[in-house]
């Protein structure tokens, strides 16, 4: 009688009661009990892809005045200020011209001041004066272009060029890399890259390093930028079939950075939908 007004309490305080083991222990909730189980949208993966980490700004240096290179000053790995000299060619030439050209340009300054104005020889003055000017001007970008300076703070991460090496006009000689600024380029596949777009969560796992980290698609190219053909068949005369896979480029920017993380280094990114 006393279990049964137990019961019959239980019920009237708005419970319910809960039926005990034989042991007197209360059961623990089924793993397939709705209120526990993790929705399929967390569980499920989303479209992922190979990727590699690049830098935000980098850029291949060269001479605008082309030459033999004097000196190198700078090796890969090295950091360097903005406006550091990074390397030289021989700039004897280009001096001795500007040298010359600047004369010339004092002389046309000279003579355009003694003429009087409004007059023929004024007016033949004054172009003498531009062409001057326009010559030493012309004389001192080629003496600047002797030199390669650093046009921001970075890492060189590449020298393709040695002191005693004749280069020509535009040829690399060194790669700047800011390494203070990465981000992940990954190609996905076209019935992919359908379901992304900016702002979407994505996850970036280095394998070299065993760790992941956080990111943001942050843009979806509109055009394919690579594809690449794949076969089936046996061959011996049965017949092939190929598959043309067209793939667009995703950049991912990163929450955070992992210290030994460097640039040109593989990736895997899975982007959540």
């Amino acid at each position: 009688m006393a279990a049964v007004y137990g019961v019959l309490g239980a019920v009237l305080m708005g419970g319910a009661a809960i039926p005990a083991h034989a042991d007197g222990a209360t059961p623990s909730p089924s793993a397939k009990d709705p209120s526990t189980a993790v929705p399929d949208a967390e569980t499920g993966t989303g479209p992922s892809a190979s990727g590699t980490v690049e830098s935000l700004t980098s850029r291949s240096l060269s001479f605008t005045t082309g030459g033999t290179i004097t000196t190198v000053k700078v090796k890969a790995g090295q950091k360097v200020a903005k406006g550091d000299v990074l390397a030289q060619v021989d700039s004897t030439g280009a001096v001795e011209s500007k040298g010359a050209a600047y004369a010339s340009y004092l002389a046309a300054s000279e003579t355009l001041e003694e003429a009087v104005s409004g007059t023929e020889g004024y007016h033949k003055a004054y172009a003498s004066f531009i062409k001057a000017r326009n010559a030493y001007r012309k004389a001192q970008r080629t003496v600047d272009g002797t030199k390669i300076i650093a046009p921001f703070a970075g890492t060189v991460t590449a020298v393709d060029a040695q002191a005693g090496q004749t280069v020509a006009r535009g040829a690399a000689v060194l790669t700047l890399t800011d390494l203070s600024a990465l981000q992940v380029s990954a190609d996905f596949t076209e019935a992919d890259v359908v379901k992304l777009s900016s702002g979407q969560k994505a996850t970036v796992s280095f394998g070299a390093l065993n760790t992941s980290v956080q990111g943001t698609v942050s843009s979806v190219s509109p055009v394919p930028v690579a594809s690449e053909t794949s076969g089936s068949g046996t061959g011996g005369g049965m017949q092939q079939s190929s598959t043309q896979v067209v793939r667009y480029t995703v950049l991912v920017s990163l929450d955070s950075v992992p210290a030994t993380v460097r640039a040109g280094q593989a990736v895997t990114v899975e982007v959540r939908v």
